[in-house]
C-alpha cells in the first residue's frame, strides 16, 4: 500500500492506494498555525489498521513554498566565485561576498583563491547555513569545494554548493538554488523530523519521500540535502494526479481548483509540458526543474471585492469559509452555489450573503465571469509565452512551438463549477475525472522517485565530469555520446540503488556536442549531457467512491 498526503492552502488530503485503486481517502482543513496537525488528521482518517502494510509515504507540502512566499527565511551567508568581468549586482536575493579565484569555461583553474585577501572571512565566526557557488564550478568544482570547507571550519552549517545541487551551466540559477536551499533547510528539517516521529508513533515504518516540483520524489534523507526542490509541489501533485486518473490524449489545459488558488498546466500527447527554464522564486531564477505552470489566486474560499464601476475582483486574498457553510462573508464558492454551478451547503445563506451587492443571482453571474476572465487572461499569457519559446529541433521548426488546447481537465474541490464556466467561455470541452477531489494526494502517492545529473566531457583534455559528483575522471577508450549516456545512466541507477528502489527508466533531458579546433584542425569534442530517472506516476488508478 502507498500513502499520499497533500497539504494545500485550504485542505490537507490523504489517500491510501494499492496498485490499481484508492482504498481510503480523506479531506481535512489545513491548520496553518501548525501544518502538522492537519497532516495527522488526514493521516489518521485513512490509515485504519494498515500501518504495517504501508510500503511508502509521499508528502507534498506547502511548507517550503509558504516560507518563500511569506519571506520567512533563515539568514544565509552567501559567497560566490564569479571570476573576472561579471556584474552580479541584483542577481541574488542577498548581497554575496565575492571570492577571488577562477575556473575558466574549459574547466581549468586559472587562479586559486587568494586567502590572504580574504582574512575577513577566515577570521569570522560563522553561524547558521551558508551557500557557495562558482561560475564554472560544474566543470571543475575544486574551488567551490575549497570554499565550502573553509566556511564549515568557520562554523557555518550546513553549507550548500551550487554545483552539487544542479549540473546546469547557468551560474545565477545555481547560486539562487543554493541560497534558497540554505534559507529553508532548518524549517524543512524540523517539519519532517516531526512527521517522522508522528509516523513512528503510529507504527508506520515505511520510507518517507518528498514530492519535487518536476513531479518526481526524493527520499527524505536526499531531500534534506536539497530542500529547494520542494517548492511548488502542490501544483506538481495535481499534474501527477491527473496523469494517474485520466492523462488527456488531446492537447489540454488542466486546472486544479482549490480553496485558495487555481493551478494551471499544459498537456500534449498525454504528458505535461515542462518549463524550458527553472522555477522562479520572488523574481529570482533558480535551477529547479518544474512544469510549465502558473498559479492564480482564485479558489473556492477567495474574497470578493466589488469595485466602484460595479465590476468584481475575485481573490487573491482568501476570505475563509463560504457563507453556505456558515461563514460570515461571501466567497467565490458562494457565487458558484448561487449561479447553480456548485452544490454544497445552504444555498439560502449564499443568497443572503451576496444580496449585499444587489440581486444575488445577477451578481453571482458577474462574479463568476470576473473569475473566469482572470483565469483566461492567465492562460492567454501562458500560451503567448510558450509560443515565444526558442526552437531547438527540426520538428519545432517545421511545426512551430505554438500550443493549441482542445480540452480542459479539472480537479480539486471547486473544479466542477469553475471549469464548466471556463469551458463555455473558451469554447473547449471539459473533463472532470473520478477522484478529482483528492487528485493531488493520489498524484503524491503514485509519484516515481527521480534524480537528474549532468555530464561534461572534453576529449581534447581527456576527462569527463559529473557535476553532482564533483570528481574529474579519465575518459575511457572509444569515448563518444553513446558511452557518455551509458556512464551517466549507470551513475543515476547506482544512486537509485542506494535508496533500495527498483530500477526504472532513464531519459535524456538535453544533449549537445561541439568540435574543438586547434591550428585549423579538429582536435576533439566537448560533450554536454543531462539525464534523469523519468518522473511520472507508477501506474494508473481507478476511483470507485468520491465520498469524503
Amino acid at each position: 500500500m502507498l500513502l499520499g498526503i497533500d497539504v494545500g492552502g485550504t485542505f490537507t488530503d490523504g489517500v491510501l492506494v494499492d496498485s490499481t485503486e484508492v482504498l481510503a481517502q480523506a479531506k481535512r482543513k489545513t491548520t496553518h498555525e501548525n501544518v502538522l496537525h492537519g497532516i495527522l488528521a488526514a493521516l489518521d482518517a485513512v490509515l485504519g489498521n494498515n500501518a504495517s502494510k504501508i510500503e511508502r509515504v509521499v508528502i507534498s507540502s506547502t511548507i517550503v513554498t509558504n516560507a518563500l512566499t511569506e519571506h520567512k527565511l533563515d539568514p544565509v551567508f552567501l559567497a560566490t566565485i564569479p571570476g573576472p568581468g561579471m556584474n552580479t549586482k541584483g542577481k541574488f536575493p542577498v548581497e554575496a561576498m565575492e571570492i577571488t579565484g577562477y575556473i575558466d569555461h574549459r574547466g581549468k583553474c586559472t587562479a586559486p583563491i587568494n586567502w590572504t585577501k580574504h582574512r575577513n572571512l577566515t577570521n569570522m565566526q560563522g553561524k547558521g547555513a551558508a551557500a557557495v557557488s562558482g561560475k564554472f564550478s560544474v566543470r571543475d568544482s575544486s574551488l567551490e569545494r575549497e570554499l565550502a570547507r573553509q566556511l564549515k571550519e568557520q562554523g557555518f552549517a550546513p553549507v550548500f554548493r551550487g554545483a552539487a545541487l544542479n549540473g546546469e551551466l547557468n551560474f545565477v540559477r545555481r547560486t539562487n538554488s543554493a541560497y534558497y536551499a540554505a534559507a529553508t533547510y532548518e524549517l524543512f528539517n524540523k517539519f519532517f523530523q516531526a512527521v517522522q516521529r508522528a509516523l513512528q508513533e503510529r507504527s508506520v515504518v515505511a520510507p518517507i519521500f518528498i514530492l519535487k516540483a518536476d513531479g518526481g520524489t526524493l527520499p527524505l534523507a536526499e531531500a534534506l540535502k536539497q530542500p529547494v526542490e520542494a517548492i511548488f509541489t502542490g501544483p506538481a501533485a495535481s499534474v501527477l494526479g491527473i496523469e494517474a486518473l485520466v492523462a488527456p490524449d488531446l492537447p489540454a489545459i488542466s486546472l486544479d481548483v482549490g480553496g485558495t488558488t487555481t493551478d494551471i498546466a499544459f498537456w500534449e500527447h498525454g504528458m505535461p509540458l515542462m518549463a524550458k527554464h527553472g522555477a522562479t522564486v520572488d523574481g529570482y531564477p533558480t535551477a529547479v526543474r518544474t512544469f510549465h505552470m502558473r498559479s492564480v489566486g482564485i479558489g473556492g474560499d477567495s474574497a470578493i471585492t466589488k469595485k466602484a464601476d460595479g465590476s468584481y475582483q475575485v481573490g487573491p486574498m482568501r476570505q475563509g469559509t463560504a457563507a453556505a457553510l456558515g461563514g460570515n462573508e461571501p466567497t467565490f464558492g458562494d457565487a458558484l452555489v448561487v449561479s447553480g454551478r456548485a452544490n454544497f451547503g445552504d444555498v439560502n445563506k449564499s443568497v443572503a450573503a451576496l444580496a449585499k451587492f444587489g440581486d444575488a443571482k445577477l451578481e453571482a453571474e458577474k462574479i463568476v465571469a470576473a473569475a473566469v476572465a482572470t483565469i483566461k487572461n492567465t492562460i492567454d499569457t501562458m500560451l503567448a509565452e510558450w509560443a515565444l519559446q526558442p526552437v531547438y529541433t527540426v520538428e519545432d521548426v517545421l511545426k512551430g512551438t505554438e500550443f493549441q488546447p482542445k480540452l480542459l481537465v479539472g480537479v480539486g474541490g471547486g473544479a466542477t463549477g469553475l471549469i464548466n464556466a471556463l469551458g463555455e467561455e473558451m469554447g473547449l470541452q471539459v473533463q472532470i475525472p473520478q477522484g478529482a477531489m483528492v487528485a493531488n494526494a493520489i498524484g503524491a502517492a503514485l509519484s516515481r522517485p527521480t534524480l537528474s545529473a549532468g555530464l561534461r566531457a572534453d576529449t581534447t583534455e581527456g576527462f569527463y565530469l559529473i557535476a553532482e559528483e564533483g570528481q574529474k575522471r579519465e575518459l575511457p577508450g572509444g569515448f563518444g555520446m553513446k558511452k557518455a549516456e551509458n556512464i551517466l545512466s549507470e551513475y543515476l541507477r547506482n544512486a537509485t540503488a542506494k535508496w533500495n528502489l527498483p530500477d526504472q527508466e532513464v531519459e535524456i533531458i538535453s544533449k549537445e556536442f561541439f568540435n574543438t579546433i586547434h591550428g585549423y584542425y579538429d582536435s576533439g569534442e566537448i560533450i554536454n549531457l543531462r539525464m534523469q530517472l523519468k518522473p511520472g506516476v507508477l501506474n494508473k488508478l481507478k476511483v470507485k467512491n468520491e465520498k469524503l
